[in-house]
């Protein structure tokens, strides 16, 4: 934000990042189907096959919430990508809680210390082959957390 001649006058990235950008509201629209049609979609495979997902709970109401996501494991490290950015509900509850569950391969993992990274840090932890597929994608934001087993 600047002033110019006491006059509030937005950014470059505020003006990116305002709900009024067009592209933001398509990027919006995918995000709620997502969310309420083809999350649901995911849920019933989404343990035993590619996806892992994510169990957290929700910083206002308590309760819990599962979400498919394309986690890399590496190491004691997971990095998932933040398609939609950091503007979601899921992530806002991680980072309010300090952590979540994840469930990969039926197996239950416990994980801490979440992080947000740029593409920067998280291509230079993840393996080539799915570094590859996130950067034709223009991933720019990948979540970090520390699995505890």
């Amino acid at each position: 934000m600047t002033f110019w001649k006491g006059t509030r006058v937005k950014t470059s990235q505020e003006t990116k990042d305002s709900p009024q950008n067009p592209s933001n509201k398509a990027i919006d629209r995918i995000r709620i189907f997502n969310k309420y049609i083809f999350n649901r979609i995911t849920l019933t495979f989404a343990e035993r096959g590619p996806f892992s997902v994510v169990y957290h709970i929700g910083w206002r109401s308590g309760r819990t919430y599962r979400t498919p996501v394309l986690a890399s494991f590496v190491g004691e490290t997971i990095i998932i990508p933040l398609s939609y950015g950091e503007n979601v509900d899921w992530l806002r509850n991680i980072l309010a809680r300090g952590g979540c569950e994840i469930v990969r391969k039926n197996k239950r993992i416990a994980a801490t210390k979440p992080e947000v990274l740029d593409s920067t840090a998280a291509f230079a932890i993840l393996p080539e082959n799915r570094r590859k597929l996130l950067e034709r994608f223009k991933v720019e934001k990948f979540l970090r957390l520390q699995a505890i087993e």
